[in-house]
This record gives C-alpha cells, sequence and structure tokens, in this order.
C-alpha cells in the first residue's frame, strides 16, 4: 500500500529508516534514491494513517529480548530482503498472477504439476507470470495524473526526473479514454446547442 501511495521504488522502500520519517513529512535520502537526488513526501491521508500503524511493528520481542527496529519495513528487525517468491504467491492468491511451467508454459497446480505436459516441477523451477512490484509505481503516477495533479508535482512525489522517463508511467487506460470520448460528445452537444441560440438571434 506504501509503495502504491507513494510510487517509491522497492529499494527506496526497502532502505526506509525511522531516522527519514518526520512529523508530517518523510524525508527521503539521496543515497537512497535511484537518481541520486533525495526528496520530501508530505505526510498526508491515508500515508500518515500508514506510517502510524507501522510504528507498533516497530518493537520486537525474540525470547524475552526486546528491541526496536530502525527499519520502517523490515523482517524481524533486518532489512526486507528479496521477497519475489512471497510477491508471486500473494499475486497469485489475488489473482494477479499465475505459475507456468517452465517447459511448455501451461498452468501448474498446487503442487506443481503441469496441467499440459504432466510433469512436476520444483517451486523455485516454477516461473511466475503476472504483476511486478515495480506496477505499483506505475499505478501511483497514473493516480496521481487521473486525480488532476500536475505532472510536475507528480514527478517530485515519484522521483522522477525527466518528463520522458515519467510519461512511460502514465499509462491512458481504456476507461479514461472512455470518459474522453464523452466529455467530448458533451462539449460537441453544448457547441451545437450555443451556435442554434446564436443563429436564431
Amino acid at each position: 500500500m506504501f509503495a502504491y501511495i507513494t510510487g517509491m521504488r522497492k529499494g527506496e522502500v526497502q532502505s526506509l529508516r525511522w531516522t527519514d520519517v518526520h512529523s508530517d513529512e518523510i524525508r527521503l535520502r539521496a543515497e537512497n534514491s535511484k537518481n541520486g537526488e533525495g526528496r520530501t513526501i508530505p505526510l498526508e491521508g491515508e500515508l500518515g494513517e500508514l506510517l502510524e500503524r507501522r510504528q507498533t511493528s516497530r518493537r520486537i520481542e525474540k525470547k524475552g529480548v526486546v528491541t526496536i527496529s530502525e527499519y520502517v519495513f523490515h523482517n524481524s528487525g533486518k532489512p526486507v530482503g528479496e521477497f519475489r517468491k512471497a510477491w508471486a504467491t500473494a499475486c497469485c492468491m489475488a489473482g494477479a498472477g499465475s505459475l507456468v511451467c517452465p517447459s511448455c508454459e501451461g498452468p501448474v497446480d498446487a503442487e506443481y504439476k503441469c496441467e499440459k505436459c504432466s510433469k512436476r516441477f520444483p517451486r523455485e523451477q516454477v516461473r511466475y507470470r503476472g504483476r511486478i512490484i515495480h506496477d505499483l509505481r506505475r499505478c501511483a503516477a497514473r493516480n496521481l495524473l487521473a486525480a488532476g495533479v500536475p505532472q510536475a508535482v507528480a514527478m517530485k512525489i515519484t522521483g522522477h526526473k525527466t518528463d520522458s522517463m515519467f510519461r512511460r508511467y502514465a499509462i491512458v487506460t481504456v476507461e479514461q479514454q472512455r470518459e474522453a470520448l464523452r466529455l467530448a460528445a458533451q462539449y460537441r452537444q453544448q457547441q451545437a446547442k450555443q451556435q442554434k441560440v446564436v443563429s436564431i438571434n
């Protein structure tokens, strides 16, 4: 949800520390940003609420010893490492991805047996097809633009340096195209009515 709202890159999310979180904003350090530039993201609305909930996860108790994690998103206090397998599992469960046979690309069942060629594979050999973590960054950019946020402001939030790179994320949906055609039709109808009134007068 954090990546979906902010459009932060995977590495930026993984490296985010509580020292980067201030009372009303996140100050991403330049060394943790892919483009080498730090940026500030205000803690507004659901983003602020999300980080408040994360505060409760800072405290880690193991065998009677309590430690406080320095990372906002962590695994038992340590930075979150690679999570491709967990991501693939979550996406498959949500219907946003599937596991396929490494030989014929056919679907596999819960025991990693291919429905097409009937071969069974170890989990690490089965391929994943579906959404990737970077899709959350694309969604964040698209949502900002669809909400009417000026591109320059959206780029500051997502950390894009150039228009050309940002435009790659600004994917136009079919529904947005439909809405554009509806608005254009309304505009033409209004223009026709105004011309009729002018010609009558």
